[in-house]
């Protein structure tokens, strides 16, 4: 093999696979180093497998996962194809599992990883057919990296005409592979099963001494039970591996993402987690004032709605904590689903102030005293209880302790035993809520509306997927977490296909998919509407019909007139919907209604007092609206409530530097969460490093990619920039260009990347091209029309038009930027290296020395 190809230099010979010869090579365009696959020339002389080979890897190179090792480039050198992917410096599972048999917490982990690039994979339409311990390599970080999409199914094709096959591929083959049937994802899930015994047992469920006995047992044998070579291993594990290894596809788990969920809750069990969250620091004197501070002021904002016109009237509140499950940990979704339906009949009753369920359920399991907790939540009134399924004896009945607490003397009020058979466990959750209204607001005018509340559904099994997709959907805005949720309301859907609320939650998880720019497809707006119309058809009144509804005009349409008459729709029948009020508030502020905004945003953090989310939505409006202090003492909220939480440490050190440009204090905010939280993957952490770390090359080493490629991309190319560095800068904008490129088709109109296309084309020097996106993405969202993303697609074209020296133009901008609420400072333009090249201009000097 020659010593360079193209921008490649090999290094050295990695060894030889099933397609062929692997080198170890360095990118001199983007200073990085590569593995070279090439396909042999045995292989290559097969038009079609050269077709398939080319087909697969380029679906896999649009594949984007922290979990898959990511193919940079396919190409040809000497009519030889090959394929250019990320070098992993790390062990494989092969060398892992030789070495050691891994804890089970360690293997579950691993597990779970494996899941979520299969789930990526098979989502995108492409199963791996090969996935055997030596396909998966752990980085130096530890994190699970899987090889070859793209390469194992030309490789398959070829092997299917050839008498040779490597045992150790034969024994990680689903049946129908064998079998030579189309395949399934679930044929990944079979081969990962095996892994997975092999993890937990060291021992391959299917062997033999010939490749026929190989085949003939995994067609029609079964493994040796895993309870009887790793008897402490946990029988959920056990579970999950033996339903992968299920020889009927139709009994095997469909989705990886399925696989995932139930080892997370497996992890969860082995471990005693409740929460990934860590528990709370003890904190100075400092930190409890605040916190009690902003639940006083919380407390005086009680009665600001949405109708700003509307009288103050006194009411009592009340929080439903966290129904505790006194039988198997698997009934658990009774406790939960009684504890949520509880909270939202209540919440329908204008008299009554409930607190949202997400900040009760931080009271699981607590050993705290009603009075402090009452303190905490800022309510008069706690009403707790347990709950049991007998099932003795074909009972089948539910027996409920509901308890009344008056908070600040731990006094019980009321207390009352139910014991109603299963079937009536909807109307119990609607005969506890009657009876809590009838001592909390006996004169209550909505008495006869709890009465009315229909079921949300007959069918147990679809409620339990219902509460399951709702923990994913309220956990994170991750990706993962998002998809998990919607596949759970696909399935609760298909055990009930009349589940109103599960077509709702399936509207907000395909709406939440589009808005975070996971998939800007025509398609998946569709799929937002077309849920949120089902819900609506089949309860015209459902509040979370009407809210998915408004979801939908905001996140897909931006249609804040339309979402604003949905979310009112909904508060009329549930006026104290923590959710509701931070969804108008929402609105607003990308209205540039900003007072409105805040004062809806305290409103829903009132309802959810414990929500770091709520508490940080504050922060963000008063920054927005330059009232420093305010913003800092939410923000403040936010980091004690989730201490493992970024985006508010670093929100809060951005606030130092467009307030007052303190450099050192915004470092010490950030050295302080550096213990606790990796904000290496957050592109506003990267946006500050270019202004508090002058050394641009350290600067680069402390950033890594995190979900959106191109913009890390784009900020290596912007530190190389700074450094005089042209070529590197050229390379890594050209690299970003190429995914751009491929994200445009189907998404026109995308302010983002053409934002975004307009700062790769600048860092190539292509000024007519940069400037043609730039302007283009801030006139298909204007800041006139959305307040708070259209400001930075305005310090984008600033940014291009300083480049290129036209710097009247780019003051212009920032005169408008500071002109509006927002982000943008003379402060913050003072210290940004972005602006260097404007110090000369006599404008921009006006801007730095406002009068």
């Amino acid at each position: 093999m020659d010593t360079e190809i193209g921008h490649f230099k090999i290094i050295r010979r990695l060894g030889a696979g099933g397609m062929g010869e692997v080198y170890l090579a360095q990118d001199t365009k983007l200073h990085r180093q590569v593995v070279l696959k090439f396909m042999s020339e045995r292989f290559s002389r097969d038009a079609i497998v050269r077709k398939q080979f080319a087909d697969e890897a380029r679906k896999a190179a649009a594949l984007n996962h922290p979990n898959i090792v990511t193919i940079y480039e396919v190409g040809e050198y000497k009519d030889l194809p090959f394929i250019a992917m990320e070098y992993i410096d790390g062990p494989s599972l092969r060398d892992m599992i030789i070495k050691d048999r891994l804890p089970y917490e360690r293997t579950i982990e691993i597990a779970v990883q494996i899941c979520r690039g299969l789930e990526e994979a098979h989502s995108s339409g492409l199963i791996h057919r090969d996935i055997k311990p030596s396909n998966i390599q752990l980085d130096e970080k530890g994190r699970v990296k899987i090889l070859d999409f793209g390469l194992a199914r030309a490789d398959d094709e070829k092997k299917t005409d050839e008498t040779s096959v490597t045992t150790g591929t034969i024994s990680y083959m689903s049946p129908e592979q064998i079998r030579g049937e189309p395949l399934k994802p679930a044929s990944d899930l079979f081969s990962f099963g095996t892994v997975l015994y092999q993890m937990l047992s060291g021992e391959l469920p299917f062997c033999g001494e010939y490749e026929a006995a190989i085949v003939f047992a995994i067609v029609n044998e079964v493994p040796r039970p895993l309870k009887e070579l790793c008897p402490d291993a946990p029988s959920d594990l056990i579970f999950i591996v033996e339903k992968l290894l299920k020889k009927n596809v139709n009994e095997r788990y469909q989705s990886a993402g399925e696989v995932g969920t139930d080892l997370e809750k497996c992890l969860h069990a082995k471990t005693g987690l409740e929460s990934k969250r860590p528990s709370l620091p003890k904190r100075a004197v400092y930190w409890i004032s605040l916190i009690l501070i902003s639940i006083l002021a919380a407390l005086l904002l009680r009665n600001i709605t949405y109708r700003s016109g509307a009288p103050a009237v006194p009411r009592k509140m009340v929080a439903i904590l966290p129904f505790e499950n006194l039988g198997p940990p698997e009934e658990g979704y009774f406790a939960e689903g009684m504890t949520d339906a509880i909270t939202t009949n209540l919440a329908r009753h204008q008299e009554l102030g409930v607190i949202s369920r997400a900040s009760a359920a931080l009271y699981r399991d607590s050993h705290k005293k009603t009075r402090e907790i009452g303190v905490e939540l800022g309510v008069d009134y706690l009403l707790t209880g347990t709950i049991f399924w007998d099932k003795s004896g074909g009972a089948d009945r539910i027996r409920i302790n509901a308890s009344l607490i008056k908070a600040d003397k731990d006094q019980y009020l009321w207390a009352q035993i139910y014991e109603p058979p299963i079937n009536e466990i909807f109307t119990l959750q609607t005969k506890i809520s009657d009876d809590i209204l009838q001592i909390l607001a006996p004169t209550s005018s909505w008495s006869h509306l709890a009465g009315e509340m229909p079921e949300p559904t007959k069918n147990l099994e679809a409620y339990d997927l219902y509460l399951r997709g709702n923990e994913y959907f309220n956990k994170t805005w991750d990706r993962n977490d998002i998809e998990n949720a919607i596949r759970l309301y696909q399935e609760a859907i298909h055990q009930d296909t009349n589940f109103a609320l599960a077509y709702a939650m399936l509207a907000r998880g395909h709406a939440s998919m589009y808005w975070e720019y996971f998939d800007r497809s025509d398609n998946r707006r569709n799929l937002a509407q077309l849920a949120a119309d089902r819900a609506l058809t089949l309860a015209p009144d459902l509040v979370e019909g009407h809210l998915a509804k408004g979801y939908y005009y905001y996140h897909c349409h931006l249609d804040y007139k339309l979402a604003l008459e949905e979310f009112e729709l909904a508060l009329k029948n549930q006026p104290n919907s923590s959710d509701l009020y931070n969804a108008i508030g929402a609105v607003q502020r990308r209205e540039g209604n900003l007072q409105q905004s805040v004062q809806n945003f305290t409103k829903a953090l009132e309802l959810d007092p414990r929500s770091h989310q709520k508490a940080f939505d504050v922060g963000l409006c008063y920054g927005m609206m330059r009232q420093y202090q305010k913003a800092a003492d939410y923000l403040d909220r936010a980091v004690m409530l989730a201490p493992d939480w970024p985006l508010a440490y670093i929100y809060k050190a951005w606030l130092k530097v467009i307030d007052k440009g303190d450099v050192p204090e915004a470092k010490n905010i950030l050295r302080e969460a550096s213990g606790r939280v990796n904000l290496s993957g957050n592109k506003y952490y990267w946006w500050l490093l270019r202004i508090i770390e002058p050394d641009f090359r350290k600067a680069e080493k402390m950033i890594s990619p995190g979900s959106d490629t191109a913009a890390y991309y784009l900020q290596v190319a912007q530190f190389n920039r700074f450094l005089g560095k042209k070529e590197i800068e050229r390379s890594y904008s050209d690299s970003a260009l190429k995914i751009l490129q491929r994200q445009l088709p189907g998404r026109n109109g995308n302010a983002r990347i053409e934002s975004y296309l307009g700062l790769a084309y600048a860092g190539l020097r292509f000024k007519d091209s940069a400037l043609l996106h730039g302007e283009a993405a801030v006139k298909l969202l204007p800041s006139s029309q959305e307040a708070f993303d259209a400001p930075f697609w305005v310090v984008n074209l600033a940014e291009i038009m300083t480049i290129f020296g036209e710097d009247d133009a780019a003051v212009e901008q920032l005169r408008f930027l500071i002109s509006i609420p927002g982000f943008v400072s003379p402060a913050y333009l003072k210290i940004d290296p972005v602006w260097k090249g404007l110090k000369n201009n006599i404008e921009f000097q006006k801007l730095l020395n406002p009068q």
